[in-house]
């Protein structure tokens, strides 16, 4: 038994600007699995994957700048999330690791995977995208900026967390996803939806050669499935995963499902990598 599984730290990396909170749980000696929450969301989005898996994996799950625990600086870009992931991953003295992300999570996960393959192992993309197209992208950060601009982001979080989650009653994380969107400036949540939604990685995501899975909730009508299925197709031996009965949000709206899938991915990882060095030296599995 891991004698520190049940283990949990908030961390603060102070080097560079600007500083990063993260949640460290679970064992030190376990694989690292980095899980990246979606906009205006933080580290709580993932209480019950990490309350699941902390037992047999070392979960890290950083605040995106702006959100959380994390400080803000601005102004902000693609660039800045890879190289915030970065820090975080030296301060947790992590080389390599599963990299697991929702919606903006994703995109900061595809970037991050495309430009240091070196420290990910595996990748997970949940209800998320490559890259929208321009209509689409300028639609989404308009309607967005308008309702934050002109609600404050207490009003927004209440309309997203009622018109985001699509089962009666809500989950029990939809309290967490209000109350982390509430506390957002409007300033961070404005600059990180419109990096976000602008992202172009769809030549980029070519280059990731690392096992992945690519999860879509079935009813999720903000992230179409046509946009796993665009990340699918171009990342080499991607796979493709649903999670039933689960909207936007998946990991919070069919918890259960959504750990399931990820544990068995990141269970079978052993089992890929011994398959691929077979087919090197031409052996059968």
């Amino acid at each position: 038994m891991n004698l520190d599984a049940g283990r949990r730290d908030w961390c603060r990396v102070a080097t560079g600007d600007p500083a990063i909170g993260y949640l460290d749980a679970g064992p030190r000696t376990g694989e690292a699995l980095v899980l990246l929450h979606s906009l205006g969301t933080d580290h709580r989005l993932w209480l019950h994957q990490i309350d699941v898996l902390a037992s047999e994996y070392r979960l890290i799950a950083p605040d995106s700048r702006g959100h959380g625990g994390s400080a803000w600086a601005g102004p902000l870009s693609l660039r800045d999330w890879v190289a915030d992931l970065h820090r975080v991953l030296d301060h947790a003295r992590v080389d390599r690791a599963v990299v697991a992300g929702l919606s903006m999570g994703g995109v900061q996960a595809l970037a991050f995977a495309a430009r240091h393959p070196e420290r990910v192992r595996a990748l997970v993309v949940a209800d998320s995208f490559a890259e929208l197209e321009p209509g689409v992208a300028q639609a989404k950060t308009h309607g967005f900026v308008r309702r934050v601009s002109t609600d404050g982001t207490s009003a927004f979080a209440e309309w997203y967390v009622a018109e985001t989650f699509t089962t009666t009653p809500l989950p029990v994380g939809a309290e967490s996803v209000r109350a982390a969107i509430a506390g957002i400036t409007a300033e961070a949540f404005i600059a990180s939806a419109q990096t976000c939604f602008a992202a172009r990685l769809g030549d980029e995501i070519g280059a990731i050669q690392v096992p992945t899975l690519v999860l879509w909730g079935e009813r999720d009508a903000k992230t179409p499935r046509e946009e796993s299925d665009l990340i699918v197709s171009r990342v080499k031996g991607a796979r493709f995963g649903t999670v039933r009965e689960a909207g936007h949000l998946s990991a919070v709206e069919n918890p259960e499902e959504f750990t399931r899938l990820v544990a068995d991915f990141v269970a079978g990882l052993g089992t890929e990598e011994r398959r691929e060095v077979n087919k090197g030296d031409g052996k059968q599995p």
